[in-house]
């Protein structure tokens, strides 16, 4: 009796654990969405400013650029890769570098020429990043110029206006810090002074052989 109890109770057993469905696979857990950084793509060209300790001459691959100040060059759409930097400048216009600097693609990128004739990447900053800047900041401006002598200016290394003018007006001027110089004709004196331009405005500065002030800033008319 006892052993045909115990046969009954294995088969009961048996028919339990055959109608017990499958444990299901615990599905792993979701990880996080990982935030991407913004695209850069790498095959388009970039801007390269070249910054010196002095003034200074500079080219890119055997090219010259544009003389936003002095000492600052900017070259654009320079293909990203190896790429030859030659700068020259100081007392007897003497090599200040002359080397290869690794130029990474789509992006604004800055260099620093030192006094011991090494060239450094000091800033990256992908292109898309600094058109929405610019956007942000505000439309152009108006900056008008009124030298007390006959005179030349340039914008951020560019000549402006009529020369040999005593009123210069520059149109569509881009907000932010504008290198602005001032040669009078009578005389070799040069002026030079870094100012802060605000957007959507008529900007009035007076040039005199002391140097540039602002003297007055108002919003252009709509």
């Amino acid at each position: 009796m006892r052993l045909a109890a115990a046969l009954l109770a294995l088969v009961a057993s048996a028919a339990l654990a055959q109608g017990t469905p499958p444990a299901q696979a615990k599905p792993p857990d979701a990880k996080p969405a990982e935030t991407q950084p913004a695209e850069v793509k790498s095959g388009e060209n970039s801007t390269l400013t070249v910054r010196c300790m002095d003034d200074c001459s500079v080219r890119v691959d055997g090219k010259a650029g544009l003389r936003k100040a002095p000492n600052i060059w900017e070259f654009k759409d320079v293909s990203p890769g190896q790429r030859r930097i030659e700068a020259n400048g100081g007392f007897l216009n003497r090599p200040l570098y002359n080397g290869y600097a690794e130029v990474p693609g789509g992006m604004q990128v800055t260099a620093q020429v030192d006094s011991n004739k090494r060239l450094t990447i000091t800033d990256r900053i992908p292109l898309g990043e600094v058109k929405e800047a610019k956007a942000a900041a505000g439309g152009p401006s108006v900056l008008t110029i009124r030298c007390t002598k006959n005179c030349t200016v340039s914008l951020d290394g560019a000549r402006k206006g009529a020369s040999q003018a005593q009123l210069v007006v520059i149109r569509d001027v881009p907000p932010g810090d504008r290198n602005i110089e001032v040669k009078f004709v009578l005389g070799t004196k040069v002026v030079r002074s870094l100012l802060a331009i605000p957007a959507d405005s008529e900007v009035f500065v007076t040039a005199t052989e002391s140097g540039l002030n602002i003297t007055n800033s108002k919003p252009l008319a709509k």
